[in-house]
């Protein structure tokens, strides 16, 4: 009997262009330790306030499989926190609308659907369900 053994993991970052993408991955330790308005002074210096969400999937079909990598992002920038803080760093991130103009509320601020529809998950999520219907013998 031969047991396929299928992995898939995720991360998310939050990536300031004016710091070459940091925080990026470190996102979750940046926010504990210097809150919102510790994040907005990071860019206090600068004129770029642009910013993207990256969630990043990985699949594996096993050892002996290279890994595909599944990349969504949602440009927009840093601001100052608006919102319910209900999620991460979601008051300060104001993601650009679908034009790629600048975005009128932080994720805090949009309903659930919305912020689902757009976000960086959505978009690598979508990338991997499209890649599971390309690829029906990874489905029991």
């Amino acid at each position: 009997m031969h047991t396929l053994l299928l992995i898939l993991i995720e991360d998310t970052s939050l990536c300031f262009n004016a710091l070459h993408g940091l925080p990026g991955p470190y996102i979750k330790w940046f926010l504990d330790k210097l809150g919102y308005d510790g994040l907005n002074k990071l860019l206090i210096g600068f004129d770029d306030k642009t910013a993207y969400a990256q969630c990043v999937f990985a699949f594996c079909a096993g050892p002996t499989s290279e890994p595909i990598i599944f990349d969504g992002r949602c440009s927009g920038r840093i601001v100052e926190a608006r919102g319910p803080n209900k999620f991460g760093w979601d008051p300060i991130f104001q993601p650009d609308n679908e034009q790629g103009q600048q975005g009128r509320q932080t994720f805090a601020e949009m309903d659930k659907t919305e912020k689902n529809r757009i976000s960086h998950r959505s978009r690598s999520l979508q990338l991997v369900k499209n890649y599971f219907l390309q690829h029906p013998e990874y489905r029991t």
